[in-house]
């Protein structure tokens, strides 16, 4: 990602979002959900920017990030809050937490974006179940080694015209046209075997490190998100009438990934430099070989896609955290169908018949960050 770190990692970029009101839901998800039992577990204080969770245990132990107050905590089955990690510098986020067996797997870093002056460091962490923190890979360094978009073009890729060019304003500032950047933001980790999958929104890629070695490599960088550029779209952000019928191409930011039983990576995307719904509801679901990258679109049309989950009969469930809303494409469909309705929601995980999710979960104050829990049919 080349100029700014993930929105929905801006403290005050969401909180302007989130006073502005959230956009409401696309056309194409008609169905409303059936009456759900929702059960909320309780936390009090409640959560700041809870943007990860992980499950395990039967169901019996719960994990959250609150990424900005750079901790990782356990919640009870009594609704307590148990701190098991918590970084020890302010200003450094903890976030992207998965279990596999009895280990914990998360990211403490600092730096993504260019609005942050710290350095770019990305590093994957494990916490075993005795207490002790051991250090996997820094994925920024590899990021910045060989940044795996550095060749792809954002933006208007296919307008030559230099004085069509000059007339454009890009969302977020960004230039007219470029090559992806370096930037690294380790937003989710998933975990099997020797294997450790990471879904970077800076990087716009899916890292793999193996964890005996620690060595990181590239699985896959997502295909940019696409735009047609109507005349109604352009009037509407002030573009020249030059690029009417022209495709913008944005950065697509992993925000989750999952492995799933036939092996394959699932991965939701949203658009870098429009995370919210304004240029239209453009999150994406990907699954991607874990072994040769390649990448084949499932659904689209998500208003925010922050957390992907997968469900044992191999239905996809989806946070769109602009839509306030989970959704649901069942196995074998590309129809996005509403399945919770809810505030906020930001990470989404299931253990075996149980949805967990956090809600209202972007950074605000006072903190009102929530885990609730629903019980699959």
């Amino acid at each position: 990602m080349k100029s700014t770190k993930l929105c929905i990692a801006l403290p005050i970029a969401l909180g302007m979002v989130l006073t502005s009101g959230i956009a409401t839901a696309n056309a194409s998800h008609r169905d409303d959900p059936r009456p759900r039992h929702v059960e909320t577990l309780t936390v009090d204080p409640p959560l700041f920017s809870p943007l990860s969770l992980a499950t395990g245990r039967h169901n019996t132990e719960v994990y959250v990030t609150q990424n900005f107050a750079g901790t990782l905590d356990r919640i009870t089955e009594d609704g307590d809050l148990r701190n098991v990690y918590e970084t020890a510098t302010e200003g450094t986020e903890v976030g992207a937490v998965s279990r596999y067996r009895d280990t914990l797997y998360f990211m403490e870093g600092t730096g993504a974006g260019e609005h942050d002056p710290a350095p770019n460091v990305q590093v994957i962490k494990t916490r075993s179940d005795d207490g002790t923190v051991h250090d996997i890979a820094d994925v920024a360094k590899h990021e910045a080694k060989h940044n795996p978009d550095g060749k792809v073009t954002y933006g208007f890729r296919h307008v030559e015209d230099k004085s069509c060019l000059d007339q454009i304003k890009m969302p977020m500032d960004r230039p007219d046209k470029y090559k992806g950047g370096v930037d690294s933001h380790a937003y989710a980790t998933a975990v099997k075997r020797h294997s450790i999958f990471v879904a970077d929104a800076g990087a716009n890629a899916i890292f793999r490190i193996n964890k005996d070695s620690e060595r990181v490599r590239t699985v896959a960088v997502l295909p940019p998100t696409r735009v047609k550029i109507t005349k109604e779209l352009a009037q509407e952000k002030k573009l020249p009438d030059c690029v009417i019928g022209e495709r913008l191409y944005l950065e697509p930011v992993p925000t989750d990934v999952e492995i799933g039983d036939d092996g394959w990576l699932y991965v939701s995307t949203l658009p870098g430099g429009a995370e919210d719904t304004s240029w239209g509801e453009l999150g994406a679901v990907y699954k991607v070989h874990a072994r040769t990258g390649k990448t084949i679109e499932i659904a689209d049309g998500f208003a925010g896609a922050t957390g992907l989950a997968l469900s044992r009969r191999g239905d996809i469930y989806v946070a769109e955290m602009f839509g306030d809303k989970i959704s649901v494409v069942k196995n074998g469909s590309d129809r996005v169908r509403t399945f919770l309705k809810t505030k906020v929601p930001g990470a989404v995980e299931i253990e075996g018949r149980t949805l967990y999710a956090t809600m209202n979960a972007a950074p605000q104050m006072p903190p009102a960050g929530q885990v609730i829990k629903v019980r699959l049919r």
